[in-house]
């Protein structure tokens, strides 16, 4: 009975090689039977992102430790996730972080003109030439060409020559020589009046030494008559080759505005009985920083390690309206960049300065590195 009870039969016992042969047979049973699927394990907490997702902004918390999955079974289905809390204070560092990243403009001290700051050594005026020179990287970025036509445009033709002179000789000659001498002359009156265009004809009479020994002004279409005197007096200046004998030349000279105004002459420069507070140029200044950047950004795109010391010469009205910005004293590497700064320059405006007009320099310091931690 007790044999019963254990095999649960009534036959004899098997032998020992019989129960061989059934533990072989369930062991190749259990190895080829497929296993039952196990439940994904879960973590505690919101779901990890998937790796297709970037990476936050800020560092995330450290995801709780699981069990790792078979490639081959599919994860667990995810809870949904809880929408994100609102971070002003984030949005505010990022606001100031990307501040921080942007190129660096940095405004010097104004100053009056005439009334220059002297540098405190030999290495502060070194630093400071370094600056208006500036640069465009190493190896150097092409500038690109400047768009439109910033100068006047200046026509010189010579319509007739008498003598043994060759008209196209001459003409060569005076288109060279005569263009700088046409653009002083126009400055005269054309920084006052930007639409004073026009043509004026000269006759010159010329030794057989090539020396201009007469010139006079025949016609002209200019509204200005000290421009056509100075014309015909600068035209004296003219050096042609030897001949045989004397010749008469007729010359015509034709200038029309440029797309940027015309820069006062040097004997017109005067600081001006104004006067204008810090404060007022700063607030001014900072209204128009956003523009300047702009300009800047724009140009970085093309020259990525562009910079250098753009010094601004601003005259003032006495009712605080800006009729002049030209560069002085430094050579910004960029055309493009200058003529954007400028012209955003001179749609500023300024309060009334105290006693009347005045002339001051504001000098701009533009690099690609984000400002210092102490500005």
């Amino acid at each position: 009975m007790r044999r019963a009870a254990i095999s649960g039969s009534d036959r004899e016992p098997a032998s020992p090689r019989s129960l061989a042969i059934v533990a072989a047979a369930v062991a190749l049973t259990a190895c080829t039977a497929a296993a039952p699927p196990r439940p994904a394990p879960r973590a505690s907490g919101p779901p990890a992102p998937p790796a297709v997702q970037p990476a936050p902004v800020r560092a995330a918390a450290p995801a709780p430790a699981v069990a790792s999955l078979d490639a081959r079974e599919p994860p667990a289905p995810a809870a949904p996730a809880a929408p994100p809390p609102a971070a002003p204070a984030e949005d505010g560092a990022s606001s100031a972080r990307d501040a921080r990243l942007r190129p660096s403009i940095e405004i010097e001290p104004p100053y009056k003109l005439g009334q220059h700051p002297v540098p405190r050594g030999q290495a502060e005026a070194a630093e400071r030439d370094r600056w208006n020179a500036g640069g465009r990287g190493d190896p150097p970025a092409p500038p690109p060409a400047a768009e439109g036509h910033p100068l006047p445009r200046i026509i010189v033709d010579i319509a007739k020559v008498k003598g043994p002179l060759k008209a196209r000789e001459v003409e060569r000659i005076a288109r060279r020589h005569l263009w700088i001498h046409v653009y002083s002359c126009y400055r005269l009156r054309a920084y006052r009046d930007p639409s004073l265009h026009g043509k004026t004809t000269v006759r010159l009479t010329v030794s057989r030494a090539g020396k201009v020994t007469g010139a006079r002004a025949t016609a002209s279409t200019l509204s200005a008559p000290d421009v056509v005197s100075c014309l015909a007096e600068r035209a004296r200046s003219l050096s042609l080759p030897r001949a045989k004998a004397g010749s008469t030349v007729v010359a015509t000279l034709q200038v029309y505005p440029g797309d940027d105004p015309v820069e006062p002459p040097p004997s017109v420069l005067a600081p001006g009985p104004g006067e204008l507070g810090p404060e007022a140029i700063s607030a001014a200044a900072a209204e128009a920083l956003p523009a300047w950047r702009s300009c800047y950004e724009a140009a970085l795109a093309g020259a990525p390690e562009l910079w250098g010391r753009l010094a601004i010469r601003f005259h003032v009205t006495d009712s605080g309206a800006v009729d002049e910005a030209f560069e002085v004293e430094s050579r910004f590497p960029d055309e493009r960049l200058t003529r954007c700064v400028l012209r955003r320059a001179r749609a500023m405006t300024f309060p009334a300065p105290a006693g009347g007009d005045l002339r001051f320099v504001m000098p701009l310091r533009l690099s690609p590195d984000p400002p210092r931690p102490d500005r």
